[in-house]
């Protein structure tokens, strides 16, 4: 009886055995490099209120965030890129069609751009409406169109040049014009302070506008050379509000070239008579206000006092500083 040794179980062909170790080298690479299988989506819900947009950009419109009722949740099914915020320019697209940044969401345990797919590079491209505008008057640039509950991100002075990108009338009126624009400077202006009503058919709605605060929203767009100068900081115990219309409580209110009762007379305003005020101040030692006819009447002269109304609390005319300083 013939013993079998081990060589006689051995292909019987060089190109045999070399065929054999590819198909298990291959099968060690596959198993080794197989890239872990997409989320379709992953379910998670705001941090903080939050616009959802038509694009990664910051500048973009708003967009009805649909969520679940009863827990405020809602998926998201990609990835990709956008406006830089707080240094990472990852953004979120939702079911809903439209994009978060990764802070607006609750904190993720994992890595959004490994589990999810990547939206694809059209999803990073930018479509904005722009008009450009000039301010008529000193103005507020405000996070949100509310002028009780948004922060200010910029005072703006008279004949400043300003870019709008989208429109909206769910705002506070000022002088009764509930008209707001967005800015290329990432915040709103009210259309009364314009010099020229826009034309509203040119540019895209805003969409709906949450309450915002700078504290939890940067505002890095990088788009326009407008001033953002700080706005000092001051309590707000009453609604802050600029252009300010108040009844004239003397026989007559002097309205100077500067804010000194000695400097030349510009306007002189009747008993009763409207004013609109933009400002308040007191670089002279004594309280005035200036007009949108851009000369100063003592804060005394009025009814309610500019600067200490029981309605409002009017900025001070140092916040935004003149066009020389831009």
């Amino acid at each position: 009886m013939r013993i079998h040794t081990a060589t006689d179980f051995l292909p019987v062909t060089v190109s045999s055995v070399l065929l054999l170790s590819a198909f298990a080298a291959a099968a060690a690479i596959s198993a080794t490099a197989a890239p872990s299988a997409k989320k379709p989506y992953v379910t998670t819900s705001l941090d903080i209120d939050s616009e959802c947009k038509t694009c990664p950009r910051s500048l973009c419109p708003n967009v009805d965030l649909k969520v679940d009722n009863v827990t405020n949740e809602f998926n998201v099914t990609c990835w990709t890129r956008g406006t830089k915020i707080m240094g990472d320019n990852l953004w979120l697209k939702t079911e809903s069609d439209c994009y978060l940044t990764q802070y607006d969401v609750h904190e993720y345990d994992g890595n959004w751009d490994e589990d999810l797919a990547y939206c694809g590079r059209q999803s990073e491209e930018q479509h904005l409406t722009l008009e450009d505008a000039t301010l008529q008057y000193k103005t507020e640039c405000r996070i949100c169109p509310f002028t009780g509950s948004c922060d200010v991100v910029a005072y703006l002075p008279e004949e400043t040049d300003v870019t709008l990108t989208c429109w909206t009338d769910a705002a506070t009126p000022i002088l009764d014009n509930s008209y707001w624009y967005k800015t290329t400077n990432n915040c709103y202006v009210a259309e009364v302070g314009l010099y020229d009503r826009p034309n509203r058919a040119d540019l895209d709605y805003c969409g709906p506008i949450p309450h915002l605060e700078i504290a939890n929203h940067n505002n890095e767009n990088g788009t326009s050379e407008v001033n953002k100068r700080e706005p000092s900081a001051e309590p707000a115990e009453l609604a802050p509000q600029y252009l300010i219309e108040v009844k004239v409580g003397e026989e007559y209110s002097y309205c100077y070239e500067k804010p000194d009762n000695t400097s030349k007379v510009i306007e002189r305003y009747e008993y009763n008579q409207t004013v609109v005020m933009q400002c308040v101040t007191d670089i002279t030692g004594t309280w005035y206000a200036q007009s949108t006819d851009f000369c100063y009447c003592s804060n005394y002269d009025f009814w309610d006092e500019p600067l200490n109304s029981e309605y409002y609390r009017i900025p001070l005319c140092e916040y935004f500083g003149t066009p020389a300083d831009r």
